[in-house]
């Protein structure tokens, strides 16, 4: 069982590829990722873990899968299709439907839980 409880000191979180290679386009600042999965497959889904980023600003054109996360640490801002700019820290959760275009300007390093799942590779 995972304890995902926000009074939870979550550890092993190691530093993964580049954003890029998911298909993230780097808007500013040298943001870098960390990621642990607990349950799931990258290759296939659906994946429950922890992904963590510093600050910088990136942008993915559509989302290739569904994502549930709740925010423990940090604190960003969100655009999803251009819409109004929404501040995001920690306790706030939120539903990305795939397809969607985001934006994230991680304003401290973030840390959310996550539960992403859709057709082929989710991280």
């Amino acid at each position: 069982m995972y304890d995902y409880r926000q009074s939870t000191v979550q550890s092993n979180i190691q530093p993964h590829h580049a954003l890029t290679k998911d298909g993230w386009t780097i808007v500013s600042g040298e943001p870098k990722k960390s990621l642990r999965i607990d349950v799931g497959s990258a290759q296939e889904g659906p994946v429950v873990g922890i992904w963590s980023c510093t600050p910088g600003i990136i942008e993915m054109a559509s989302l290739p899968f569904n994502e549930f996360v709740t925010l423990f640490a940090g604190k960003a801002m969100i655009t999803v299709d251009n819409g109004e700019p929404v501040v995001i820290q920690a306790g706030d959760s939120f539903f990305f439907p795939k397809g969607c275009a985001i934006r994230w300007d991680i304003r401290e390093t973030v840390s959310k839980y996550m539960v992403v799942a859709g057709t082929g590779p989710v991280v």
